[in-house]
Parts: C-alpha cells; structure tokens; sequence
C-alpha cells in the first residue's frame, strides 16, 4: 500500500518516530534506511532523500532529541529564572529528563555514531550551542568570560553527560543526578569560586 503524501516536515517527523521506535525495540544495528522505509510505509528513496546516508539518519535522530531538550531548557528558563539557584537547578533538570525521556536509544545512537567521521562536527557544534545556551543563562548572575568561562561551561556540560547517562543506565537515581549536576555547576559558576 503506497504512503500517504504528507508536507515534508511531517515526513521528516514521522521517519524519525519510526526510526526512535526501531532503535527502541530493535537497536541501533537493525536502524538501516531500507529498513526504516519498509517499516515507515515509504519507499527507499524517501528515507535517502531525507538522511542521505545512516549517518545522517542518527545524526539526525540524535539532533531530534537535542532540540528537545532545548526547547524544554529555554521555556523553563523564561517562566522560573529568577535566581542563580533557578538557573542552575533549571539546566540541572532539563538535562537529566531530557536523556531520561528519551530513553536508553539515546546512548544507543551516540555510541552508533561514536565511529561516524560527520560525529565529531556534529558533537562539536551541539557542545557550543550548549556552552552559549549555559553561558546566556548564566550571564544575568555570574561573569564568566574568555576562555576560562568556556572551559568551566565544558566541564559543567561533561558533567551533564556523565550523569544523565548514569540516571538513564539505571547506575543512579533522577534526584541524585540532578542534585549532584547543580552542586558541580554552582560550585564551578559561583562568584569567588575560582579563588577555592
């Protein structure tokens, strides 16, 4: 039965649900572009069109959740930041739940990826979205310039990774995570911290 013509963007969405729920129930190895077609309904050169090559399919997958977990930082910021202490427990959060809703594909298609030459652009360039995201939000209570502020806000984001993977991994607890992540962030990003 041929797919149903959607606009592109719902193409796009509904390739990357199907992709999600395959690395979910089959892992990363069974995510192929043939097979992501047959099982999204569409023909192969749909799933080309759109990804291009298997790498471009994670990277975009992996792109897909990173938005998310944007999208979900920014409105918390804009309704709750009132204090360092909102600011900090905010990205806190919103780091954790973003990879904990996502799921254990999540690591699955980093780890996918890890091997990929495009990876390590990608990884790159999601790290200084995340370092300008952290340094804006940060700027209203801390001064955290030139390249001494970037590798603190690197060294906060590795720390994110780190705990969000253990609290998806089932290695800790969501609470520990979070309040572990906003320990090392106020104690990295508070004023008079670099004289500790």
């Amino acid at each position: 039965m041929p797919a149903k013509r959607m606009p592109r963007e719902q193409r796009r969405t509904q390739l990357l649900e199907t992709a999600s729920a395959i690395v979910r129930a089959e892992g990363t190895d069974a995510l192929t572009l043939a097979h992501l077609a047959e099982r999204a309904g569409v023909t192969k050169p749909i799933a080309y069109e759109h990804f291009g090559t298997r790498a471009g399919l994670l990277i975009a997958l992996y792109r897909h959740y990173d938005d998310l977990q944007a999208q979900a930082t920014q409105a918390a910021l804009a309704s709750r930041a009132r204090t360092l202490e909102d600011v900090v427990a905010i990205l806190s959060a919103a780091y954790v739940d973003c990879v904990l809703t996502a799921g254990p594909e999540f690591g699955a298609i980093a780890a996918a990826l890890s091997g990929a030459q495009e990876m390590e652009g990608f990884r790159e360039a999601l790290r200084d979205g995340y370092v300008d995201l952290y340094g804006q939000a940060l700027s209203r209570f801390v001064d955290l310039p030139g390249p001494d502020g970037r590798a603190v806000l690197l060294g906060i984001i590795g720390a994110a990774d780190a705990l969000s993977y253990a609290a998806a991994n089932g290695r800790m607890a969501r609470a520990a995570a979070v309040g572990a992540l906003s320990r090392i962030m106020l104690g990295a990003v508070s004023p008079g911290a670099e004289a500790r």
